[in-house]
């Protein structure tokens, strides 16, 4: 019983530490913590200009401003990226149904001048030349005249699978330049749309795994400690 328990241990172990691996690899997360854009800028195919970072209740978010088409991107090498990117995209790109993009939003239309619609996506791009958007029917997000001129506040979360509504990359294992973006749209002047927490990673999350296995380490040793009483 003691060696069926040890076993069950060190299984949980290692899905802990390979929970732990894949997590730092594999996915990739711009929550703006440390008041820079870490790498994003407003532009498609650019690293400047630098991104905007704005607190909102205490939170960091980057945001495109309204005013026909506006675009916002970080890519490979671009300064101040995070360490993981290169290595979660890598991953969405080789195994799209495996990985998800997603983003927490806020919109403030209190800010809207002349404002009749606003729509919001993401898009996707390679050293090889590949390209797909999740932008248009339908919209990540989408806000209709109604809405826009309400001076409301409009906040959520957006999450999107890779495999889903993005096409596949032929060249997804060699590619070495990989770049993720914004898409907005809407007529009127005013601060579009904030966006925080933008995440690529594995579909379950790696910390899954993690908990999977502590809970197998909290298992095995409550059993090992009835058994010994």
């Amino acid at each position: 019983m003691k060696r069926i328990i040890g076993t069950s241990i060190g299984i949980a172990t290692i899905a802990l530490v390979i929970g732990g691996i894949q997590a730092q690899a594999q996915s990739v997360n711009f929550d703006f913590s440390g008041g820079t854009a870490n790498g994003w800028a407003n532009s498609g195919f650019g690293s400047s200009p630098t991104a905007t970072v704005a607190n909102i209740g205490g939170l960091n978010y980057i945001y495109l401003p309204l005013g026909g088409f506006q675009v916002g991107n970080v890519g490979s090498g671009y300064t101040g990226n995070l360490a993981g990117f290169d290595a979660a995209m890598s991953g969405a790109l080789n195994n799209p149904a495996g990985y998800t993009i997603s983003y927490d939003y806020y919109v403030d239309t209190s800010t809207f001048v002349g404002t009749t619609f606003l729509q919001f996506g993401t898009f996707l791009n390679a050293g090889s030349g590949f390209y797909s958007q999740s932008y248009g029917n339908p919209n990540q997000l989408e806000l209709n005249g109604t809405q826009t001129g309400s001076g409301q506040i409009f906040q959520g979360h957006i999450s999107v699978n890779v495999g889903a509504v993005f096409a596949n990359d032929a060249n997804a294992a060699t590619e070495n330049f990989f770049r993720l973006g914004l898409i907005e749209n809407g007529n009127g002047t005013g601060v579009g749309v904030y966006v925080r927490n933008i995440s690529v990673a594995p579909v379950p999350e790696p910390s899954s795994l993690a908990l999977a296995g502590l809970g197998l380490v909290c298992g095995s040793l409550l059993l090992l400690r009835r058994r010994l009483a």
